[in-house]
């Protein structure tokens, strides 16, 4: 993280929103102190900004995400030019198969659930809209990553990457031979990459140039997806779909 007096001062709440996340949700001022290496005097005016606008909620000596986001969220989800296209197609595939449907795009070293459709049967996985998962975890990250520039693929490869399970693929060989067969076969599969017992298929959608702009995917528990002639049915469906 760079030194507070090398970002700009209009930067510096942005850099602090950076830090929650869906597995560290609340943040105290000492804790955002030391992650970003400022003072606390720094952090807190920044925290007292972004308090005044709506953008985090105080809870005693701890701060969360706050309402303001939500709204920014929807915006941006009702803004997005292809969801006006994709999301009558995406809820036919749900009732179809019966599974949850993401619309996954790329922002950095990350992938982000825009939008995600609930799967309608009683045992289900659930993903949160708005989710963001590392590109090397999961099948529809994974998708992006496989045909992301190869700066970024370089850029994951470098990084630290973490074991969200014992199935997560960060040992380098096996992921180029993952990312090897998603660019073979032109879809991807995960099984308890980012959570236990879950399962995930994923197909890119690509723009009239034949570039990846986005995944669309198939998440739900990983017994019915190991079943082949079930499997075979999501995949044809999911293809249709993309």
């Amino acid at each position: 993280m760079k030194p507070a007096e090398a970002v700009p001062t209009l930067e510096r709440p942005l850099r602090l929103l950076g830090f929650f996340s869906e597995e560290r949700p609340y943040w105290g001022l000492s804790e955002l102190a030391r992650a970003s290496g400022w003072s606390k005097a720094t952090c807190l005016r920044s925290l007292r900004a972004l308090e005044r606008h709506g953008m985090l909620v105080r809870e005693g000596e701890r701060y969360r995400l706050g309402p303001r986001l939500l709204h920014l969220g929807a915006v941006v989800k009702a803004a997005y030019p292809a969801r006006g296209v994709a999301l009558p197609l995406m809820q036919a595939l749900r009732e179809a198969t019966g599974q949850s449907v993401q619309w996954v795009v790329r922002d950095g070293l990350e992938g982000v659930y825009l939008e995600v459709l609930e799967a309608r049967v009683r045992v289900r996985l659930y993903i949160a809209p708005g989710r963001r998962a590392p590109l090397y975890a999961g099948a529809s990250t994974r998708l992006l990553l496989a045909f992301a520039p190869e700066e970024v693929q370089r850029a994951v490869f470098s990084a630290e990457r973490r074991a969200y399970t014992p199935a997560t693929p960060v040992d380098p060989a096996r992921l180029r031979e993952l990312l090897a067969q998603t660019r073979k076969t032109g879809f991807a599969a995960s099984f308890g990459e980012l959570e236990p017992h879950s399962a995930e298929l994923a197909a890119p959608i690509r723009g009239p140039e034949g570039e990846v702009l986005a995944a669309l995917s198939l998440a739900g528990a990983e017994a019915l997806y190991r079943e082949e002639e079930r499997l075979g049915e999501y995949l044809r469906a999911l293809n249709q779909t993309a």
